[in-house]
């Protein structure tokens, strides 16, 4: 979606945002903006990663941030690739990046959840690790619903049409 600010001079309402021709483009658009915030900041500040896991040694702290930086730089670099995706018109390469993203969520969620049941002192539960846990369903639940509730017409639908008011 590329919205032309020249257009009339006027802001698309928020409802815009939910039309069904532009649902699957908010979707792109807030997971690449907090794909651009996590990776980035995960990567300048590796140590915030002790927010969502313990590491008691010096060690454990040094290995959690070269895994937190390569991480993050992954995310970061997925933000890119996501906000690009918003402007494919091809519905067969739209599909498979959100199925993509459905099958990597919820393997994640399934992996961050048992890690957390398991209670073995690597999750940390306290209110960041819960929040990972609800991010992470949350994703799962939006890129599912695409996936399994949309009809497939919603693939190829111009990502590139402007606000008119």
């Amino acid at each position: 979606m590329s919205y032309n600010s020249n257009i009339h001079g006027a802001s698309p309402p928020l409802s815009y945002y939910f039309l069904p021709r532009q649902r699957l483009n908010t979707l792109l658009l807030i997971h690449s903006i907090a794909s651009f915030a996590i990776g980035g900041v995960g990567y300048l500040n590796p140590s915030a990663a002790q927010l969502f896991f313990s590491m008691e040694s010096g060690r454990e702290r040094g290995v959690g941030r070269i895994l937190t930086r390569l991480y993050c730089s992954l995310i970061f670099a997925q933000g890119i690739m996501i906000w690009r995706a918003r402007q494919i018109n091809d519905g067969e390469i739209k599909r498979a990046f959100i199925k993509a993203y459905f099958v990597c969520f919820l393997m994640s969620t399934l992996a961050l959840m048992f890690e957390h049941l398991g209670n073995q002192g690597i999750v940390d539960g306290k209110f960041f690790g819960v929040m990972k846990i609800f991010t992470m369903v949350a994703l799962t639940s939006g890129y599912g619903w695409f996936v399994f509730m949309q009809p497939p017409m919603v693939y190829s639908l111009s990502g590139s049409h402007a606000y008119r008011p």
